[in-house]
């Protein structure tokens, strides 16, 4: 024991300094608290079903990744998804806000309208999502993929990587649905080197407190330019050729030839 002090002794007077910051590092921390952002489907600010008279909805999922919540102060806080083996993983999650009734017979019964994990307790005053599955995820093998990049009806083999939102809505004599995911991509499932068209959607909202408010996804907004009363049934599968991908990409921001927002994703009062 003389030998150690001696040792202690010796060190600089800066060290013992150094060494009483360390020990108090992870006090400042900031404590996490659960957070949870819930999602609606609305048309015209009106929530939207399957099974309803008139027009209905056909199809609502979409997968949300790097969610970020933003204080009063204008400081980021990440929101760190917790993985529970059906809806969520630690870097995206999946919303599903379909039934699998009425006009959303190509859906399942299973429904998920919220993203929950945990951030630094802050009062939250905005949100940045993005609407996508992140390059390294998008690209794997999805026989291989845990929840919930393992459901194959979110995957578009064909483009090797997942439909990052499906959309759609059902009148009597019309319809119109949207498939969006990247495109133009060069190689194979797990070697694919680039995208021309990553097609990821980026949201910013302010004014929002997940204690208070939901997100709604505004369709009418989304379909906006769609001929819904002219009785031909049409769909948007992401092709740069595509006239009829040129409306509903305007509206998620996605038009290369204008300099906007998304308008389709909007905060409403209540959760």
């Amino acid at each position: 024991m003389m030998m150690n002090m001696m040792r202690l002794a010796r060190r600089p007077a800066s060290y013992f300094p150094s060494l009483a910051i360390l020990s108090i590092l992870p006090a400042c921390a900031p404590p996490q608290v659960p957070v949870v952002i819930n999602f609606g489907a609305s048309w015209n600010a009106q929530p939207i079903q399957c099974a309803e008279n008139g027009l209905s909805l056909s199809d609502l999922r979409l997968y949300i990744s790097d969610v970020i919540l933003i204080d009063a102060d204008g400081r980021e806080h990440a929101l760190n998804l917790a993985p529970d083996e059906r809806w969520q993983q630690r870097n995206v999650a999946l919303l599903d806000l379909e039934d699998g009734e009425g006009s959303c017979s190509n859906g399942t019964p299973d429904t998920n309208a919220m993203v929950h994990g945990t951030a630094a307790a802050a009062e939250f005053a905005g949100v940045r999502f993005t609407v996508g599955v992140p390059f390294e995820l998008n690209h794997d093998n999805p026989l291989l993929a845990d929840p919930p990049l393992d459901d194959a009806a979110m995957h578009w083999h064909w483009r090797s990587g997942y439909k990052f939102f499906r959309a759609g809505v059902v009148n009597d004599n019309d319809s119109f649905w949207i498939h969006l995911g990247s495109t133009g991509c060069e190689g194979t499932v797990q070697n694919i080197s680039r995208c021309n068209s990553p097609n990821r959607v980026s949201v910013e909202l302010a004014d929002f407190s997940p204690d208070k408010d939901r997100i709604s996804i505004e369709l009418s907004a989304l379909f906006r330019g769609v001929d819904l009363d002219d009785g031909v049934r049409s769909d948007c599968s992401s092709g740069p050729a595509e006239t009829a991908c040129q409306e509903p990409f305007a509206a998620l921001g996605l038009d290369d030839k204008l300099v906007q927002t998304q308008a389709v994703f909007r905060v409403a009062n209540g959760n």
